[in-house]
Formats: C-alpha cells, structure tokens, sequence
C-alpha cells in the first residue's frame, strides 16, 4: 500500500511538472511569427494588397530582428488616420547588448521616417537604457530613458532625461526638465496601471497622465518577446492580456486635457488561449 502511495505521489510530481513545463514552452519558447492586425487594430484599411498580416523574424538566439507590417499615415482630407500595408518594417540589429532599430519602406511609392532607437540591454536581455534622438535640428531634445527593475525582475520606473538641454542655474526661471513613470502589477504579475509625471528639478511640477490596464484575460501573452517595438511595449509588460485602457491626462493646473478608453474583444480557442490569426 505505501508503495502504491508512493507511486501516487511521484505520478503526480510529474504530472505538475509535466505542466509546469508545458506553460514554460508557452511563455519562453513559443515564437510568433504572424499576427492579423485586426487583433489590436480593429479598424484597419489595407493599402495596395497587404493581407493585413504582422509578420515577425527571429535570430537563432530567439531575439526578434524584424517585424514587417505597420500603418502608413495620410491626410486627415482621406477620412483615415492611415493604412496598414505590408510594405513598411521594422529592422532590429543586435551587436552584444546593443540594438538598434529603425523603420523603412519596402515600397518605391513612399518612405517613412527611421524612428531611430538605441537600446541597451542587461545581462537578462531587459532594457536597461533607451536613447532616441530628436527628429528636429536640434539635439536639445534628444531623449535618454533608464529602466528600472524590482527584485523579482518587474519594471518599476523609467527615469526619462534631457542630456543635452541647456540649463542655467543662474537663471530663476531655468530649471532641469525630467520625466518619470511609475509601474503597478495584480498578483498575478499583470500591470494595472502607470503614473507619468513630468518633473522640474525633480520635483513633480507638470502634466501627469494615469494609465490603467483592465479586464485581463488567462491566456498567454503573445507580445511577450516585442518590449522593443513601441506598439507593443505596455503589452510586453505583463502575463496575460488587457483588454481595456484608460488614458487620463491632467495639466499643470490640474485641468484634465484628454480621458479616453480603448476596448478589445478577443477571440480564444479550446484551451483558452488567444487567436492571433
């Protein structure tokens, strides 16, 4: 009987193991190479013959290098905000815990703006800095962003800088131009909301603008491995998948300029898992 006991209890070690695993395959080694983007953008317009497909390449390391889809803007005249085509792309170039990336144009038709972002990554393939240069003349506004981290490996702040601003501490009026957001997790590691402040001299001073993430499913993330794509980063974050933001931006005087909300409706399969296709 104890061996029978025995043999019960072993069973369902690696039974539990044998799931625990099954969720790892999911979580770490489970590679997206196509997405519909009617997933997140319910509204788009194809332009050309784009079959409104996100397409995603990885290196033999599993790092993301390249994402080709994206929205193309147009005139407000057109009634659209832009179309999705299959000829735009997202490049990302590794050279040891630095990575670049850029958007280009496959097209003859149109170019689109680089967008340049310089990555740094820690030794766990988090960001640890993310540098983007200003789009205008002037370097005054190039931005530099540090990520920091709790110790069970959740984002919790990024520190946003002005390296090349003036400052003049003889001037009352000067003062140093900062930013910071602030990241809050459920229980289940899911990020509900995050708090950006804009900070003079350190001090929270300016706009403040509160996003919360809401209504979560149980399914696995699929954005998981695209924290570098802009799109896709506050989904990145977390576990499962939001299917509701709020946006609420107040100004210096408190006044609120922007409350707005977004919802998703999501389709899953058997096990519950999200349809991305």
């Amino acid at each position: 009987m104890k061996n029978i006991f025995k043999l019960c209890l072993f069973s369902l070690a690696l039974l539990s193991c044998s799931r625990d695993n099954e969720e790892k395959i999911v979580e770490d080694d489970l590679l997206i190479t196509k997405m519909s983007s009617l997933v997140l953008y319910t509204n788009s317009v194809s332009y050309g013959n784009s079959d409104l497909f996100l397409k995603f390449d990885y290196d033999n390391e599993k790092r993301l290098v390249k994402k080709t889809g994206g929205f193309l803007s147009v005139s407000g005249s057109t009634g659209f905000g832009g179309f999705f085509t299959d000829k735009i792309y997202t490049s990302l170039v590794y050279n040891g815990n630095n990575v670049t990336v850029e958007d280009f144009s496959s097209s003859i038709d149109f170019t689109v703006p680089k967008n340049s972002k310089y990555f740094i990554l820690d030794n766990n393939k988090r960001i640890k800095q993310k540098n983007v240069p200003s789009t205008v003349i002037s370097s005054y506004r190039d931005i530099q962003q540090n990520f920091i981290y709790n110790n069970i490996g959740q984002l919790t702040e990024i520190n946003t800088t002005l390296p090349n601003m003036p400052y003049d501490p003889t001037d009352p009026y000067d003062y140093i131009e900062t930013y910071l957001e602030k990241f809050y997790y459920d229980s289940k590691g899911n990020l509900i909301k995050t708090e950006y402040f804009e900070q003079k001299n350190g001090v929270n001073k300016g706009i403040k603008v509160i996003r919360t993430f809401e209504d979560y499913d149980n399914s696995y993330n699929p954005w998981k491995r695209m924290y570098l794509l802009d799109d896709f980063f506050y989904r990145s974050i977390s576990k499962n998948n939001f299917r509701k933001y709020k946006v609420v931006r107040y100004e210096e005087n408190g006044d609120v300029s922007l409350n707005s909300q977004q919802s998703w409706t999501f389709n899953y399969d058997s096990n519950g898992n999200i349809i991305i296709n």
